[in-house]
């Protein structure tokens, strides 16, 4: 018994204590061995070419994919190298693009798809041995017109999983920036109240009620000749040069519009002339021409010859579209033709 009492002194007791505390926080500091270390999963993805303009196609653009690492010279976006091989891509392709050609990859080991109701490119691998290792990239490329009045800074945002299915498992982390594309606008393509000017001094100034862009362009070869009264005169009473145009994909209408088109007045020139106007959309109801004919499709495109606003007979107002003003500018010695426009896309000449 005396010889437990040292043990038992407040001392002792310390100690012991002390020694207790320590061996616990040993137990906790202690690193585990048993989990394994995490994947890492980075790539990178490019976009040639990086300019565009609207309504001009590209054929092609591609995007390359790059699993991150490899022998050879790092990539200086990657921060380091994946551990596990990269098996299906998803590349977004902003609305201004759509729609596009039929993409294909460059190697024969991915199969890719595109779907139409999500604007995205769907890309994998047909196996999981022929994922990209580290270092290796894939190409995917493709055809696309920028919408015509489109501009600015387009992003198409692509993604990356390990697995073998498109937003499958294993996501990828992209290295760098996202691919994006910039797109000038055509240069004719104006808001309500803008004018284009064309070849020989004649300009088209487009006013009404309606947000975003149209774009206005001169050439083509739209005819009238057909119509059995005024067919015979065509050659001589019309526009210099046709007008066409075309609803951005940012337009909006909320009411009417009127296309103006202003020309120099030649010396034998009159201030009566046939304008011609064509629906460009197949499947439209053609409607009357001023000599009592009936519009004629050709191409796709229904054709008439304008009436004027004014109807005489009734001394109404004809429905659109038609002819609003016609006249010789004293002025200027300009011939100015204004034509009250339907909903849709017209063409004029």
């Amino acid at each position: 018994m005396s010889a437990l009492r040292p043990l038992l002194s407040s001392r002792g007791r310390l100690v012991f204590v002390a020694s207790a505390l320590l061996l616990i926080a040993a137990l906790v500091a202690a690193p585990s061995v048993s989990g394994a270390r995490q994947a890492i999963k980075q790539f990178t993805a490019t976009i040639s070419p990086t300019e565009a303009t609207g309504g001009v196609a590209v054929d092609p653009f591609t995007v390359t994919i790059t699993n991150c690492g490899g022998t050879g010279t790092p990539d200086p976006r990657c921060t380091l190298a994946s551990t596990i091989g990269l098996g299906s891509i998803r590349i977004f392709v902003p609305s201004e693009f759509r729609p596009i050609g039929t993409p294909v990859a460059s190697s024969p080991n991915w199969t890719v798809n595109y779907d139409s109701a999500t604007g995205n490119i769907n890309a994998n691998v047909t196996s999981g041995s022929n994922k990209l290792q580290p270092g290796q990239s894939v190409d995917i490329t493709f055809s696309a017109t920028p919408e015509i009045c489109a501009s600015g800074t387009k992003t198409f945002t692509t993604s990356a999983w390990g697995s073998t299915t498109v937003s499958g498992t294993d996501p990828f982390v992209i290295q760098g920036p996202q691919p994006t594309v910039t797109v000038a606008a055509n240069g004719s393509c104006v808001t309500s109240g803008g004018t284009v000017t064309g070849p020989g001094e004649q300009t088209e100034t487009i006013t009404g009620d309606f947000d975003g862009h149209v774009n206005v362009t001169f050439g083509g070869n739209l005819s009238c000749s057909f119509d059995p009264q005024f067919g015979g005169q065509w050659s001589q009473f019309h526009l210099p040069t046709q007008v066409n145009i075309i609803p951005g994909a940012d337009f909006i209408g909320h009411g009417p519009k009127i296309s103006t088109s202003r020309f120099p007045a030649a010396e034998a020139d009159s201030s009566s002339y046939l304008i011609c106007y064509a629906v460009p959309t197949t499947g439209h109801t053609a409607f009357a021409t001023r000599g009592g004919g009936t519009a004629t499709e050709m191409n796709g495109l229904f054709v008439g010859i304008l009436p004027n606003c004014y109807d005489p007979a009734t001394g109404g107002t004809r429905s659109d579209p038609c002819v609003s003003e016609q006249f010789l500018d004293l002025d200027t010695g300009e011939i100015v033709i204004s034509v009250r426009m339907l909903p849709g896309d017209p063409f004029k000449r």
